[in-house]
């Protein structure tokens, strides 16, 4: 069943510690955008942020790279102790090496693709990787593509996938079919004064149910 991660990127910067307990008894992970205003035209969560969220909190942190040049990050966040660094292939700097770092230090590192890049790109890295995001719109916020679904056909079986971008209930029954295991919400959680009750909603509609 897919799990439900919460994009704190789409949570109410001004509430925020507010709007992570309202949701973390029915996710599975928060999900941690970093974005450098170049490989996405915005800027995303600061690694000050997370660095103090991690000490806050015991629940996953899923770090997801958006960045031209990421090696740097990939060293901070590793260090840190997140669960997981999402880095993309398109980035300028040897992906290979950039997993090397990561998974040295004890975190999942999976291979992070554009909604426009071939999902075959995934097939060399398979040996370096412990999973794949798949972006389901254009990096730093638009429109929910509308070739996802046949993406995730095409993805190496056995691959853990995680599918981010304008994920909506609708989409829910189609990621379950296939097998996607996590899926990232964020504008569709983050709903001023229902945050709480959008994530039961949703975990419930997902199959999953999370208690703290």
């Amino acid at each position: 069943m897919t799990a439900l991660s919460a994009s704190v990127y789409a949570a109410d910067p001004f509430r925020l510690a507010e709007e992570i307990d309202a949701v973390s008894a029915s996710v599975e992970s928060l999900h941690l955008d970093v974005m450098d205003g170049v490989f996405a035209p915005e800027y995303g969560l600061s690694a000050r942020l997370i660095r103090d969220l991690s000490r806050r909190t015991s629940m996953p942190l899923d770090v997801h790279l958006m960045v031209a040049r990421p090696k740097n990050s990939v060293i901070r966040f590793s260090e840190i102790g997140v669960r997981s660094i999402a880095i993309h292939l398109e980035a300028d700097q040897d992906f290979r090496e950039l997993t090397a770092i990561g998974r040295s230090n004890g975190v999942k590192v999976y291979a992070a693709l554009r909604h426009t890049t071939p999902v075959a790109a995934l097939d060399a890295e398979l040996d370096h990787v412990d999973g794949c995001l798949l972006l389901t719109a254009p990096a730093g916020g638009g429109a929910f593509d509308q070739h996802a679904f046949d993406r995730l056909a095409q993805r190496p079986n056995g691959l853990y996938t995680v599918v981010d971008g304008r994920i909506e209930p609708e989409h829910f029954k189609r990621l379950n079919r296939f097998q996607v295991d996590m899926a990232v919400v964020g504008a569709a959680l983050f709903i001023e004064g229902q945050a709480k009750a959008k994530a039961e909603e949703y975990s419930k509609m997902l199959g999953r149910k999370f208690s703290a």
